[in-house]
């Protein structure tokens, strides 16, 4: 009996997430599930997130909640929003106290070339929210996972919440291409190294006198050199640095403000008091550099 030739063939069938595909295993064939096999795939082929803390879990400041303005959790700047990161991953982002819409956005340093993707995974949602990219292409955000296509580079990753709005992410990417492929959740100890560039938390710093050449401790002890504070990851650029615990001798006695923290975007250099101090180890406490995009 001849076969039909290929014009004659039927039209391929609507597959479903359960639709059974014959796959070879190298050993033989076999049956699997359509939605096995674009998992697999989904693994093993996947473009770059060009998002930093895309599943939300890097959170150095350390805060259980940000309001109205400024920057959140690492690398996602807000306005006019509240926002609560879950200790597992995920956000919430809401605008129940302001009048104007609300931001919660992440800002690139580089734009992307061409075709680019944006989606995000929705846990609950609230009234409207929408997903937009920088040349206004956008969509309402609903329930589960949400995909929108641009054509154009784009610089900014954002979800604007209008007035009463609420949101729950589980992640967000941002990709080159027109296809949206899967989201892999990245490694926590990597993602810390790419948000070290932008801004840098560190708990306690350990200074001692200032040792200007071999043979000599400062009498006055107004110049004091940070210990362990050379950075591995260099920060993208100088920023700004506060010192929100304070500063401390070794029996944890305040002493008071210092005078300058001098530092450069490759380390601390050196702390430097108000007047000359007789203890022998300062101890600064809370030590923040923000170096965000603004």
């Amino acid at each position: 009996m001849a076969g039909k030739q290929v014009t004659e063939l039927d039209a391929l069938p609507s597959f479903t997430d359960n639709s059974l595909l014959p796959v070879h295993n190298g050993a033989g064939l076999k049956k699997g599930l359509l939605s096995q096999l674009a998992n697999y795939l989904g693994t093993k082929f996947n473009n770059p997130n060009l998002l930093i803390n895309p599943d939300f879990k890097i959170n150095q400041r350390g805060a259980t909640s940000y309001e109205q303005q400024g920057y959140s959790v690492d690398r996602w700047k807000i306005w006019n929003v509240t926002v609560t990161p879950s200790t597992s991953g995920g956000i919430t982002v809401k605008n129940d106290k302001y009048t104007d819409t609300g931001t919660f956005i992440q800002i690139l340093e580089n734009a992307t070339e061409g075709d680019s993707t944006l989606s995000c995974y929705v846990t609950s949602v609230t009234g409207t929210v929408t997903m937009f990219a920088d040349d206004n292409t956008q969509v309402v955000l609903k329930q589960g996972l949400n995909v929108v296509h641009k054509s154009n580079s784009t610089k900014n990753f954002s979800i604007f919440l209008n007035r009463g709005t609420s949101i729950t992410l589980k992640w967000v990417k941002l990709e080159q291409g027109k296809v949206a492929t899967s989201f892999i959740a990245p490694n926590p100890a990597e993602e810390l190294e790419k948000c070290l560039r932008f801004s840098r938390y560190i708990p306690t710093i350990y200074c001692v006198p200032l040792r200007r050449y071999i043979g000599d401790i400062s009498n006055a002890r107004a110049y004091y050199l940070p210990l362990g504070c050379v950075f591995e990851t260099k920060l993208r650029a100088k920023g700004t640095i506060s010192l929100k615990g304070g500063v401390f001798d070794s029996t944890s006695l305040s002493l008071g403000d210092i005078k300058e923290i001098d530092y450069s975007p490759d380390e601390i250099k050196q702390v430097i008091m108000p007047q000359e101090m007789t203890p022998w180890t300062l101890i600064l406490k809370k030590v923040f550099i923000d170096a965000e995009i603004y």
